[in-house]
């Protein structure tokens, strides 16, 4: 079985074009799940059944794991398993009526407006090595709503001033272009201009592959989790106490263009998602929103 499960995720990593977040996720569920067979007596994908699995996702709950986290775990499972049949590695496909619990919908965290501009009035009064770059991820993240793998995927040649857009590489390696506002240009131009090449100074010869945009203190391209931390440490001073990630900058983006009149289908394509049934999340209106829309649209309001 560690054989196959090897195989198919160098399937993913080459033909799904997965990014190394979900790729590593795959691999940890996957890697728990042959674990959990072999404590079974299961070593061969051939023994696995559908009561092994039922004995699995009770297992899951009784460990007190998430509904989201069993469904995404089940998910994993399922695809290693169709695989094999479309490989012609196994006959029957055991999870194939594999059902996993519906996953918890909760409602995503939104930042008001007043809470992001308080952020970053609080930083003008701080000094960071990296404070303009800090405030030009922010931004960019607020007026483009991209993931953040995205964000610390770019490159400086990503970034076209003259035509107000950044070119993002999506999920499954899906190319699309999302404009950007003049603050998110002026605080990008001011980092290109004074602090990357301090950031760029930093970085031993040959370290940096390519031409990130964003730099870390090295002077090597910033990680995914090097930007989560900028997020977590620029909006650390919110009252409450509030812990915001970069996802919550993206969830507030496509919430306040909905608010401010945006529709669906155009929400979805600046997200990039593939299902307008994920965009459908952030139409999480308020009670007096819906009541508003209600007297100004309906004819006997």
């Amino acid at each position: 079985m560690r054989e196959e499960l090897a195989l198919y995720l160098r399937f993913l990593k080459a033909e799904r074009n997965m990014s190394p977040e979900t790729l590593r996720a795959y691999e940890n569920d996957l890697e728990g799940f042959a674990e959990f067979c072999s404590r079974a007596g299961i070593t061969r994908s051939k023994q696995v059944d559908h009561k092994l699995l039922r004995r699995y996702l009770s297992n899951q709950q009784t460990r007190g794991y998430s509904k989201s986290t069993i469904a995404r775990r089940s998910s994993a499972i399922r695809g290693f398993f169709r695989f094999l049949v479309q490989r012609g590695l196994l006959d029957v496909d055991p999870a194939a009526a594999m059902s996993p619990p519906h996953r918890e919908r909760r409602l995503p965290r939104v930042l008001r407006l007043e809470e992001i501009d308080g952020a970053e009035g609080m930083q003008s009064l701080h000094v960071y090595r990296t404070s303009i770059r800090d405030m030009a991820i922010v931004e960019l993240l607020y007026a483009t709503g991209m993931r953040v793998a995205e964000l610390a995927g770019l490159d400086s040649e990503d970034i076209d001033f003259d035509r107000g857009e950044v070119r993002v590489l999506g999920k499954g390696r899906k190319e699309r272009l999302i404009p950007m506002h003049e603050a998110a240009q002026q605080l990008l131009a001011n980092y290109i201009r004074k602090e990357r090449p301090i950031l760029q100074g930093n970085a031993a010869e040959g370290e940096t592959e390519g031409n990130p945009l964003f730099l870390s203190v090295k002077g090597g391209r910033l990680s995914d989790r090097g930007v989560r931390r900028v997020i977590e440490r620029f909006f650390r001073g919110l009252e409450g106490g509030k812990r915001i990630s970069p996802h919550t900058l993206r969830h507030t983006f496509a919430t306040h263009l909905l608010q401010g009149g945006a529709d669906l289908r155009t929400v979805q394509e600046l997200l990039g998602h593939i299902d307008l049934s994920t965009t459908q999340i952030y139409t999480h209106l308020s009670k007096g929103q819906l009541k508003e829309v209600f007297f100004q649209t309906h004819p006997r309001a």
